[in-house]
């Protein structure tokens, strides 16, 4: 199954994080993530300021609707960050993945324009 299409578990809260090979092989599966001090990162660009804090607010729009919220910055002026990260267990979870996915997918059907 792909991970965009799959559900979000509501509470992970008592779920142990993902191991270092568990890591690994979902990494292939949400192309352009990579492992950034123990999150999930990707790093968006656009033309300044304005464009970059549009897509920082359309992404958290997109997060609060799965409950499941990534660390958001911007940088530079006109890069954002978005670095998923399960808090309630201290690492990753397959949501992050799956939040990961679903935003790459997003972003690929849009041509990368704004989710």
């Amino acid at each position: 199954m792909d991970l965009s299409s799959e559900a979000i578990r509501p509470d992970v809260a008592n779920t142990a994080p993902l191991t270092r090979r568990e890591i690994t092989e979902l990494l292939p599966e949400v192309r352009g993530w990579s492992l950034k001090e123990g999150r999930l990162a990707a790093r968006f660009g656009f033309k300044g300021f304005p464009e970059a804090l549009a897509f920082l607010n359309r992404v958290a729009e997109f997060a609060a609707r799965e409950n499941h919220f990534p660390d958001l910055s911007i940088q530079e002026e006109r890069y954002v960050e978005v670095a998923w990260y399960t808090y309630a267990i201290g690492g990753l979870s397959r949501n992050d993945f799956i939040m990961a996915a679903r935003l790459s997918e997003q972003l690929r059907r849009r041509r990368g324009g704004i989710v």
